[in-house]
């Protein structure tokens, strides 16, 4: 056997071995990982602002999703608020200055709920502003 054919057929035997490889069964816990923390920083975030978040300007702030980076670094998050319509832009930029406030208390909080090597940044995406009684982009019921 030559040493072309032999090198060939080692490559292949080694993408087979990846962890890339489409029949894998390992490649598919990278996504189930990164959902369920997802949907663990949903739940969370959440809390905090509902129960331990002391400014006024977070009430009605209703977190809808959170999308995590490839590499779990930066979590963007989407969030909606409970207000008139008409009111739209006022509360759009009130809520969005409190969060900003309220990062650096989320993270602390979150590193101390949850046992991570790093916490990703978090930053948040304003969708809309629901009438009170309307339910969320979810189809769940405004619960507060």
């Amino acid at each position: 056997m030559s040493k072309r054919t032999h090198r060939s057929g080692a490559r292949s035997s080694r993408a087979r071995q990846s962890p890339l490889y489409p029949g894998d069964p390992d490649a598919d816990a990278t996504g189930h990982r990164q959902a369920r923390l997802e949907r663990i920083l949903l739940e969370e975030l959440q809390t905090l602002i509902r129960d331990e978040a002391a400014d006024p300007a977070l009430d009605g702030v209703r977190l809808v999703s959170v999308h995590l980076s490839v590499d779990d670094g930066h979590a963007r998050i989407g969030y909606v608020v409970q207000a008139a319509l008409a009111a739209q832009r006022q509360v759009e930029g009130a809520s969005r200055d409190a969060l900003a406030r309220a990062t650096g208390f989320l993270r602390a909080r979150l590193a101390s709920l949850l046992e991570l090597k790093r916490l990703p940044k978090l930053s948040f995406t304003f969708v809309g502003v629901q009438e009170p009684g309307a339910s969320t982009p979810g189809g769940e019921p405004w619960h507060e």
